[in-house]
């Protein structure tokens, strides 16, 4: 017991005196410490970072109907390594206070919604990145955050959580009856939901990911069914005119009408990046020492290079939407780690993972992808969305998102749930955040040009 509290101590002063240097060179042992610790974030953040990226591959190659082999496995070997550089050079050794670009995972089931309303993933992403890096320079953030009430909050949460458990059942579903074994989609399902349970109720949700993955594989296996491991070593294929004119085959997109398409999605993509982070950053500062400040990540910086690591990983042929690593910050917050040593294992993991191929091959496999998704990412958003919701106008509020959302469009479902709850047209007794007249301009601003652009995005 006495050496529990002693390695308990030890985690606590690393915490406490975590004070690495910002834009100069860290070096790990000497600015910051490496602990056996280190190791479980990092390889969680890794298996987490390859099934999310897959799922955004998969989903826009869905959509725009490519039929390349490759296509999936490449763009997440791509993904995976330009995340990983950026994370050793960033947050192991030039800023230890940035949390790592990783992946906005409750973006995924809005991609079939973004196809069909014309959205190009190139000038999308760009978009994301340029207006993410303004409103990190102005330290926005805070803002967004406050403009988002918790009908609006909790209404935004549940709607993608939806979105994506639905999605998810649905994909896996198909490949379950594709395989003749139509059981073993409950097998798994149940097998999940018991394990979820149990390591919520021992507080050890942080290894969900892995243990779904290990699952997926477990019980797949008893099936006979196992990942084809094709993907041979390589580099990533970091030429982007193979990539937009060969791999994804729908050109550069560059142009008026494609931006005002993604002008709407790129807001809410920017309105989730706060609130995805949020409850990154209250599991650290619950589980740190009060002392510990600067052991904490900081917002501003860490969305500073998650946009540019945006621009960067679309104009180069990647399909995904970045955002805070979470599957590597939940675990960190849990073990008590500050970011620095962890980050390095994190990137040499990733870049490991990446040139390999063999791993990209398992986190591929079906059941490992749609269950990580839906156990990792899903059901913790509609936990957090429930959590949101304390009040009947509240959940009122909640209910406009969500109707509107499903039933028309994602984005109008936000704004309409925003202008609803900012300007009072549904009270909440218990929401007593009074928005000044800047806060409400802002809201209309947002508002209009959303739906402006989401006409002008139907009718171009």
């Amino acid at each position: 017991m006495g050496k529990d509290l002693t390695r308990q101590e030890l985690l606590n002063r690393d915490l406490i005196s975590y004070s690495p240097k910002r834009w100069r060179i860290n070096i790990p042992f000497k600015d910051y410490n490496l602990r056996v610790e280190d190791i479980v974030p990092a390889l969680s953040g890794a298996i987490g970072k390859v099934a999310l990226v897959a799922a955004f591959a998969v989903a826009w190659a869905e959509g725009f109907g490519i039929n390349d082999p490759s296509f999936v496995v490449e763009n997440v070997r791509l993904e995976i390594v330009i995340a990983s550089i950026f994370t050793i050079i960033f947050c192991a050794f030039f800023n230890p206070y940035a949390g790592p670009p990783g992946t906005l995972a409750p973006l995924i089931p809005v991609v079939p919604v973004m196809v069909a309303s014309g959205v190009h993933p190139l000038p999308f992403s760009i978009l994301v990145g340029l207006v993410g890096l303004v409103i990190s320079a102005f330290k926005y953030f805070s803002q967004i955050i406050k403009i988002n009430g918790p009908g609006t909050k909790g209404g935004i949460i549940l709607l993608f959580g939806i979105l994506g458990i639905s999605s998810s059942l649905d994909n896996l579903k198909s490949w379950t009856y594709s395989n003749g074994a139509p059981e073993l989609l409950l097998i798994l399902l149940f097998a999940c939901l018991i394990l979820y349970i149990l390591l919520s109720k021992f507080q050890l949700r942080w290894l969900i990911i892995p243990a779904c993955a290990l699952v997926a594989l477990f019980v797949s296996g008893l099936y006979g069914l196992y990942p084809g491991l094709r993907t041979s070593m390589a580099f990533p294929i970091m030429n982007p005119n193979i990539w937009w004119n060969e791999k994804w085959g729908i050109g550069w997109g560059i142009n008026l009408g494609n931006i005002i398409k993604a002008l709407p999605f790129a807001m809410l993509a920017i309105v989730m990046w706060p609130l995805d982070a949020l409850a990154v950053k209250t599991i650290q500062e619950t589980n740190y020492p009060e002392e510990a400040k600067k052991a904490v990540f900081d917002m501003n910086s860490t969305y500073t290079l998650v946009s540019i690591r945006n621009i960067i990983g679309a104009i180069l042929g990647g399909g995904q939407i970045a955002a805070v690593w979470r599957s590597f910050m939940i675990p960190l917050g849990v073990v008590k780690r500050p970011i620095g040593g962890s980050a390095l294992i994190l990137g040499i993991i990733g870049v490991v993972f990446g040139i390999l191929g063999v791993p990209i091959d398992i986190a591929v496999f079906p059941p490992l992808l749609w269950l990580v998704l839906i156990f990792g990412v899903f059901i913790p958003l509609l936990e957090i969305g429930l959590n949101t919701v304390k009040s009947i106008p509240t959940a009122q509020i909640a209910s406009v998102c969500l109707i509107t959302g499903i039933a028309l469009n994602p984005v109008l479902g936000w704004v309409a749930s925003i202008f609803i709850e900012n300007f009072k047209i549904i009270k909440d007794p218990e929401n007593n955040i009074e928005l000044s007249r800047r806060d409400k301009v802002i809201t209309i601003i947002i508002v209009s040009v959303t739906i402006i652009s989401y006409f002008l995005a139907n009718v171009l």
